[in-house]
């Protein structure tokens, strides 16, 4: 992913600059992590990179490509294609990403079905390897179950199962582990690592945890007020 002078405003507003000249590149199998205070604009820069910008804001600059070709950002079809099957995301919060009407296993299938032609049947027993992947106990019965049911980390295994379900090439991990007690998140992002190394996936990870950024991440982007102000190794950061 290479993102370079990326700037969102306010629609009809160019005085309402929230994004002044975004520039970030992340490489196939690499961590970078964005950190910076809330509002400075992380979640919005990979908001405006799944072309999922809020109504009411425009991108009013910059280019977006992903492996070599620009993303169709402004276009929500051709997203769509790009959108689970290229790019996953994990969002922030796990229950607003999940639908409490309809079982985990058919959530999950949901995102097989959108970009590949497979049976129920065979779409089901993708279901139950990708949850024995991300680690969740008795993924036959799991699929069955609603998301009230589960436990706040069970859930957020399954919102990654989701974001993994068609081998994406990058992930978008928006705060993968907010609302996760220590133990959890330590599980969590060991998770990520090992399906990184599994799978060769690039991962942009969001988030103001310093803790996770020294376990997990090759380089950091530090943001303010819109503004990429600084980036460097992890180990040059710390330092």
């Amino acid at each position: 992913l290479s993102i370079a002078d990326l700037k969102v405003r306010i629609r009809g507003n160019p005085q309402a600059r929230l994004l002044r000249g975004v520039s970030l590149s992340i490489d196939r199998g690499e961590t970078l992590a964005v950190v910076g205070e809330s509002g400075c604009g992380k979640s919005l820069t990979s908001l405006a990179v799944m072309g999922l910008l809020p109504d009411g804001l425009e991108k009013s600059g910059g280019v977006i490509r992903f492996d070599g070709a620009d993303l169709p950002v402004t276009d929500n079809e051709a997203m769509r294609k790009v959108r689970g099957r290229r790019i996953g995301m994990v969002f922030q919060e796990p229950m607003a990403a999940l639908n409490p009407v309809f079982s985990i296993g058919d959530q999950v299938a949901e995102v097989i079905h959108e970009h590949e032609t497979v049976s129920r049947a065979a779409a089901m027993a993708r279901v139950v390897d990708l949850l024995t992947q991300v680690q969740l106990p008795e993924p036959a019965r799991i699929i069955h179950e609603y998301p009230h049911r589960l436990s706040g980390g069970q859930r957020q295994r399954v919102v990654i199962a989701m974001a993994l379900a068609c081998r994406p090439d990058l992930l978008i991990a928006d705060e993968p582990t907010t609302a996760l007690d220590v133990t959890v998140q330590a599980q969590i992002m060991r998770l990520l690592h090992d399906l990184q190394d599994d799978m060769g996936i690039a991962i942009l990870l969001i988030t103001h945890n310093l803790g996770l950024v020294a376990q997990m991440a090759d380089r950091v982007a530090v943001m303010y007020a819109g503004r990429k102000v600084e980036e460097a190794t992890t180990r040059m950061l710390f330092a």
